[in-house]
């Protein structure tokens, strides 16, 4: 598949030093170092689509409110090659969850609900129920997927598009003769029904649509123009197509649809930059959207996100899924809808919000996003001391014919590293400096050239290590660009 790749990149902002901090505090030195890892991220990704066989996705990164990387590849649809744009809009499906829970805390801090209060005691049709369980289901337990609800109810295929999301009418007269699965208030069961039940007592409560509810109190504060509570047709020509995973070869495009009731659980639709927007301000000391002891409240872990058989690095609040990355600390949400995957990790203490969203069911969000995270913090963990010699001119990709791999500046040196997969820092070799433009390989893997010298060469912008050279990413591009065959050189 062809490459098609739009950036949009804005300059990163002088420093302030009065502002609030930035990623590892203020100041021109950090702005440097953010903006090296944007460029590297701008590249590894690049790369990545160039190895995928996906239709196309978009990442974006945010600094303290400031988007600094808004980068589109591949195609919005692939039938009409319509380049992919970051201006297209994504289902972002359990991303609604958390746009639920924010209205729900702003009804809790009006006065006009109590979390701890029992979902029943707001919606009369769960009055009376047949599992006597359910009057002691609360608000809490159904944000924090601790109330033992159906995850889908009985009858979901809504998911493969054989029949419609269920509406008001339909989810109700369903609810009422569904069970609870499990005990409440017992462990974590993921439920899309559980958010379907808190977006109808958020309209319970204000007397109005839910959708119109969340539309006027969370997305128009904050000038979010194409996030949307619901896809709706006249929306068409803002979206990208989702695909189904490849079928004999061949990915089948998925027409969009409504979601009915479960809006409030999967129906949310937006862009990589709003997403953004959004994510910033449900950081503390945003003084957006709600009180910072609200966001404290939701982004506390409530239980854990357990998977049989592997250790447990996730965790649920209310509304935000938790999660650890390198050293920090992160929140967000993942989405998953017919046709499209998508990923948001919110980053309080550098100040970072990252997204990924992606046109197909296979996508791969999840590492697009937590690759970023990665990137960014290898930067500012090992940049060089201010006042040391900067060798980030020689920074950049090197190919050869056995791979790609990238030069960093580094702890004073220079490092490598040549990812694999989705890993964008694998098989790490560090060098330290001679002379001049040469540096020796102080630590490698056992099969690597420890020991050895790698050579720059300015003049002609190539690389020579134990003898090999490397040319510069895009010169290897154009140096194989026409040709039919690799055959012995200089014969």
């Amino acid at each position: 598949m062809a490459r098609r790749c739009h950036l949009q990149v804005a300059a990163l902002p002088e420093p302030n030093e009065e502002a609030s901090p930035r990623v590892g505090g203020g100041g021109r030195f950090v702005i440097a170092t953010l903006d090296r890892a944007v460029r590297f991220a701008r590249a590894w990704l690049a790369e990545r689509y160039d190895a995928e066989r996906i239709p196309g996705f978009v990442a974006a990164v945010a600094h303290q409110g400031t988007v600094v990387l808004n980068e589109a590849h591949g195609f919005a649809d692939l039938e009409g090659k319509v380049p992919m744009t970051t201006g297209h809009v994504f289902r972002i499906a359990s991303h609604s969850k958390t746009f639920t829970a924010t209205a729900v805390m702003q009804l809790a801090e009006a006065g006009r609900l109590r979390i701890d209060d029992p979902a029943a005691s707001y919606l009369p049709w769960l009055q009376g129920h047949r599992d006597g369980r359910w009057a002691h289901v609360t608000l809490r337990q159904l944000l924090s997927h601790g109330a033992g609800v159906v995850r889908d109810g009985l009858q979901s295929n809504f998911w493969h598009l054989e029949r419609p999301f269920p509406d008001a009418e339909r989810f109700v007269a369903e609810m009422r003769e569904t069970d609870l699965v499990l005990d409440n208030n017992v462990k974590m069961k993921y439920s899309n029904y559980g958010y379907t039940v808190l977006g109808l007592v958020v309209e319970a409560v204000t007397g109005q649509p839910y959708n119109a509810f969340v539309a006027d109190r969370v997305v128009a504060p904050l000038h979010l123009r194409h996030t949307y509570p619901d896809y709706r047709p006249g929306l068409a020509g803002e979206f990208a197509t989702g695909y189904t995973r490849p079928v004999d070869g061949a990915r089948l495009p998925i027409e969009h649809i409504g979601t009915g009731a479960m809006s409030a659980a999967t129906g949310f639709c937006s862009t990589a930059e709003d997403l953004c927007a959004y994510f910033t301000a449900q950081m503390t000391g945003s003084g957006k959207l709600l009180s910072d002891e609200a966001k404290k409240e939701m982004q506390h872990a409530v239980w854990p996100s357990l998977t049989p058989g592997q250790p447990s690095n996730a965790e649920y609040g209310l509304g935000f899924q938790l999660r650890r990355s390198e050293d920090r600390k992160l929140f967000g949400h993942s989405g998953g809808f017919p046709g499209f995957i998508t990923r948001t990790l919110a980053d309080a203490a550098g100040g970072l919000v990252i997204t990924a969203l992606t046109n197909a069911v296979d996508g791969p969000a999840e590492a697009i996003a937590l690759g970023i995270h990665r990137i960014i913090r290898y930067f500012e963990q090992h940049a060089p001391a201010p006042g040391a010699r900067d060798w980030s001119a020689l920074e950049g990709r090197y190919a050869n014919l056995w791979g790609t791999m990238s030069v960093i500046a580094a702890d004073g040196g220079l490092a490598t590293a040549t990812s694999a997969g989705w890993d964008p820092l694998s098989a790490m070799t560090k060098m330290e400096w001679v002379e001049d433009h040469t540096f020796r390989i102080t630590e490698c893997a056992s099969g690597g050239s420890e020991g050895e010298l790698t050579r720059f060469h300015p003049e002609n912008g190539t690389l020579e290590r134990s003898g090999t050279t490397s040319w510069p990413a895009e010169q290897w591009r154009r140096m194989l660009a026409g040709r039919t065959r690799i055959s012995l050189q200089g014969r």
